[in-house]
């Protein structure tokens, strides 16, 4: 999923509302109240928002705003097209409730993605997200409609695409591109292993080590850990399945390791996978446990992801600057238009001497691991 808030906040954990915002808010100061006039209507999908008081001094501006993350793994693409606004007259809070304020009107703008290296141009339909089972959180925005631009044209890896969002009524097209990022290459555990293979001890943590061409950056590693429960006679009491991130945002080296390849690497430490299970499986001395593998998914992301988080980091602490500067890489208006991937490596078998090591001491033998 690449339009809504919850598909932000679950790829890029470590920044749960990913982007650069104003929140709307009457706010007194010395019992004057002044009014806030810079919305983005970005603000409700993507960074936690912030006050900020302004004296009105301009007259109404209309903002674009758009921001999707591309995938070549998935079935639609989806992109968030709005406006925010300057009034005035009208408290934004206000604004921020009426659904026609936050939407162009459908005959008001064309979306399309443009291949750069065919020049084919993919138009994008509007679709009520609400709709599509992409519901718009609440908030101080209006939740309905949900209007989100959708295509179910396939996304090809190490392509540039270019959004292209034509406005009907002359003004200049507003535009962005991306690069999307070639399928990751995972080193180990190796595929390449029948079956691949992933060993737990208190003295040694494994690495997960990958390749990735220039387009992916930042990277989120998780575990879906699958194990079944057996009676002491034998006899299949449940299957069961864990999810764990293990890592947000890790970045790769910027050295070249194999002609136009770079390395990513991470060290999961065994204490954490211990206290993951520890944490998320009860104790229990009628039933013996059995891991039935380790589904290993690696998601990266763009190089548009690194400048925001440059962006943000320059200007933050007792140093920076009041007003964090907004990074976008539209060539108008706010917003992000970047792009992922991801590569999933099924069944990696947790290695006998895991076992023994959960066995081995208190708390993690209590789990009642067996092989």
């Amino acid at each position: 999923m690449s339009c809504n808030s919850k598909a932000f906040s679950t790829f890029f954990p470590a920044i749960p509302y990913f982007c650069r915002a104003f929140e709307i808010a009457d706010a007194f100061k010395h019992s004057v109240m002044k009014k806030l006039f810079f919305l983005l209507p970005l603000a409700a999908a993507l960074l936690p928002a912030c006050s900020n008081d302004f004296e009105v001094a301009a007259p109404w501006k209309e903002i674009p705003v758009a921001y999707a993350i591309l995938s070549p793994k998935d079935t639609a693409q989806y992109i968030r097209v709005e406006k925010a606004f300057l009034d005035p007259e009208t408290s934004a809070l206000q604004l921020a409730q009426i659904a026609d304020s936050l939407y162009y009107p459908e005959s008001a703008i064309s979306v399309f993605l443009e291949q750069l290296s065919t020049g084919q141009r993919i138009p994008l339909q509007r679709v009520d997200g609400n709709l599509e089972g992409y519901v718009r959180q609440g908030g101080i925005f209006a939740t309905q409609p949900n209007w989100l631009y959708k295509t179910k044209a396939q996304i090809n890896e190490g392509e540039t695409y270019r959004l292209l969002i034509i406005r009907n009524d002359g003004r200049p097209d507003i535009t962005a591109e991306t690069v999307i990022p070639r399928e990751f290459i995972l080193r180990h555990p190796d595929p390449a292993d029948i079956p691949p293979q992933i060993t737990f001890k208190r003295d040694v943590s494994p690495t997960v080590d990958w390749r990735t061409d220039a387009a992916g950056v930042f990277f989120n590693l998780h575990f879906r850990i699958r194990y079944r429960e057996n009676g002491l006679n034998g006899a299949l009491i449940k299957r069961d399945t864990l999810q764990w991130t293990v890592t947000p945002n890790v970045k790769r080296s910027s050295q070249l390791v194999a002609g136009n390849l770079y390395k990513g690497e991470f060290l999961v430490s065994t204490e954490s996978f211990f206290n993951f299970l520890v944490q998320h499986i009860p104790p229990a001395s009628d039933r013996f446990r059995y891991f039935e593998g380790i589904d290993v998914t690696l998601e990266g992301g763009g190089a548009e992801i690194e400048r925001y988080l440059e962006t943000a980091a320059a200007n933050s602490g007792i140093t920076g600057a009041e007003i964090i500067p907004a990074y976008s890489n539209l060539s108008e208006g706010y917003g992000i238009f970047t792009a992922k991937n991801r590569v999933v490596l099924n069944k990696v078998r947790v290695t006998p001497e895991t076992i023994d090591d959960l066995n081995e001491q208190a708390p993690t033998n209590a789990l009642n691991f067996r092989y």
